[in-house]
């Protein structure tokens, strides 16, 4: 029986020439390979398809009143790292987590409570919520003891919400 091993990135001709052994006699397998290679190459639409169409993560945006505070809040509280800061405009990066700061044109939008709620997991809860504390944060209730690790819930110097979480 004579076999050739489908490679895709041979001729196409070559990859229909594929031929086997049925009843003693050898028969090409051009119309099976032809429904294959259309299938993958549906497949293969679909998945550009889907890459095209997705969005990518661009940045969180906030709105302070002060932003070189805000940042100053966010880089010495949680360790971001401020890529832009100007007196309208910052931001900030923490791994892949990029966060933009941008001045609330007026104090309604922050007072209203519409705002996010950014979660953090954190090494150590008690010195996170120290620092941030200390940088004029306010601790939102207490810190609570769950069987899957700590958590506490803050507010930002503007009053957004943050969260805090320390794994067990």
């Amino acid at each position: 029986m004579q076999r050739l091993v489908h490679r895709p990135w041979a001729p196409r001709e070559v990859r229909i020439r594929v031929l086997h052994s049925l009843s003693g006699s050898l028969v090409k397998s051009s119309a099976r390979l032809s429904k294959v290679h259309k299938r993958d190459e549906v497949r293969e639409r679909e998945r550009e398809r889907r890459v095209m169409a997705a969005a990518s993560f661009r940045w969180i945006l906030q709105l302070h009143k002060d932003v070189p505070k805000a940042a100053r809040f966010y880089s010495e509280g949680l360790d971001f790292t401020v890529n832009v800061c100007t007196l309208r405009w910052a931001e900030l990066q923490s791994g892949p987590l990029k966060l933009a700061l941008m001045q609330s044109p007026s104090d309604h939008v922050v007072q209203n409570g519409n705002s996010s709620l950014l979660s953090f997991t954190v090494t150590d809860i008690n010195s996170a919520v120290t620092k941030l504390m200390a940088l004029g944060a306010e601790l939102d209730g207490s810190i609570k003891y769950e069987i899957h690790g700590k958590v506490a819930a803050m507010r930002c110097i503007d009053g957004h919400m943050l969260g805090l979480y320390e794994p067990a």
